[in-house]
Parts: C-alpha cells; sequence; structure tokens
C-alpha cells in the first residue's frame, strides 16, 4: 500500500489537532476554584488590586477575594494578621506566580493560625473587605487594604522537568520514490527530548 506525503502530513495535522484539543478538554475541566474560597462565585469576584488600594471605602462591606505570598504574621489574643503581598489570581484563584507583587493587605482571621503554616507560603483569602490601615513597609508609610478572612487556601510550589520534544516534518531513510516502504520513517514525529525545562506550578 502507498502512502503519500500529502495524505500523511494531512494525518499527521489531524492527530495534533485531537491531541490539542484533548489538551483544552483536560485544562479546562482543572479550572475549579477550592470550596474554602469560593465564596457567591461573583465574576467580580476577584476585584482589581489598584482600584480598591485607591478608593477602598468603595468596596468596603463587600466580598473580596485576594491573594499572594503571606510576609508576616501577627498572633494577637483573639486574632491573628496576615500581611499579603498581593498577586493576580487565575481562574482558579490560584496566585500567578509570574506575575510582579500589586501591593499589601491586611487580612484578619478570628481564628489563631500558625505561622509556620503560613508565612511565606503561597495563600488565597476569601473574605469581607474592611476599609483601609496606615502602617510602613520597612520605613516606608502605606495604606494596607484590609479585610477579614471567612475562608483561605494555603498554596504549595511544585516542580516538574519538562522535556522539550520535537516535531520533524522532514523526509526519513525509508522515504523513497514517492512512497512510505514500511510505514512511519525514523526521522518523521516526535523525537525524545534530549533536555527539559523545570516548570514550578501551583498546586493544593
Amino acid at each position: 500500500m502507498l502512502i503519500t506525503s500529502s495524505s500523511l502530513i494531512s494525518k499527521c495535522k489531524k492527530t495534533i489537532g485531537i491531541i490539542t484539543l484533548s489538551g483544552v478538554f483536560i485544562l479546562s475541566g482543572c479550572s475549579s476554584i477550592p470550596k474554602s474560597i469560593e465564596g457567591n462565585n461573583s465574576p467580580i469576584l476577584q476585584k482589581n488590586f489598584t482600584s480598591v488600594h485607591n478608593s477602598p471605602n468603595l468596596y468596603q462591606g463587600q466580598q473580596v477575594r485576594f491573594g499572594g505570598t503571606v510576609v508576616n504574621v501577627i498572633n494577637r489574643d483573639n486574632a491573628t494578621l496576615l500581611e499579603i503581598a498581593v498577586l493576580p489570581l487565575d481562574s482558579s484563584a490560584k496566585p500567578e506566580i509570574n506575575q510582579p507583587y500589586q501591593g499589601r493587605i491586611i487580612a484578619k482571621s478570628d481564628k489563631f493560625l500558625d505561622p509556620v503554616n503560613f508565612r511565606n507560603h503561597l495563600v488565597t483569602v476569601l473574605g469581607t473587605l474592611t476599609g483601609s490601615q496606615k502602617g510602613t513597609i520597612g520605613k516606608t508609610p502605606y495604606n494596607f487594604v484590609t479585610m477579614n478572612i471567612e475562608g483561605y487556601q494555603v498554596w504549595h510550589l511544585t516542580e516538574t522537568i519538562q522535556p522539550i520534544a520535537e516535531w520533524d516534518y522532514g523526509f526519513g531513510p525509508y522515504w523513497q520514490a514517492g512512497q512510505w516502504n514500511n510505514g512511519f520513517g525514523p526521522d518523521w514525529g516526535w523525537y525524545a527530548a534530549d533536555e527539559g525545562q523545570v516548570v514550578t506550578t501551583v498546586t493544593q
């Protein structure tokens, strides 16, 4: 049976399309928000931090969701304060670690939160915005956005090695006179990765 180059390319394109489409379905199925920070699931729940920081009183009393890195934990008699350096959140409410920090918030919990479990960790908090509070970052005056915590999710960083594979559209040694002698030749298809890259992802 003769397999022409045009029919082979057509089949390969269909295969790539199926793989790509399957990947979209898998990714879309994984974009869920943990129950602890789901809240009323309003599309405006994840507010623009810059807008909130500039006019916190406009958002006072509203349910909000922010996340980032916990840079300080203050334990009081009946409360715990988390100082969070804010990062943008993705569709799963995970902090986007490759984005720049946007500012700081003080998130208050009525429960004891052990600093060991929070300091320098990524977290997303859900709660009610209460306004702002004057403070300092180092010796620089700063107005912190403040909120009361109703739920939270502590995240972890996972590092994996992602292989870098290549797709070769050339013709291999088994290509002769417009036909394939043995199906796919060794120079057509995915190649074994010679090296990989470290990919850091945010996980529960």
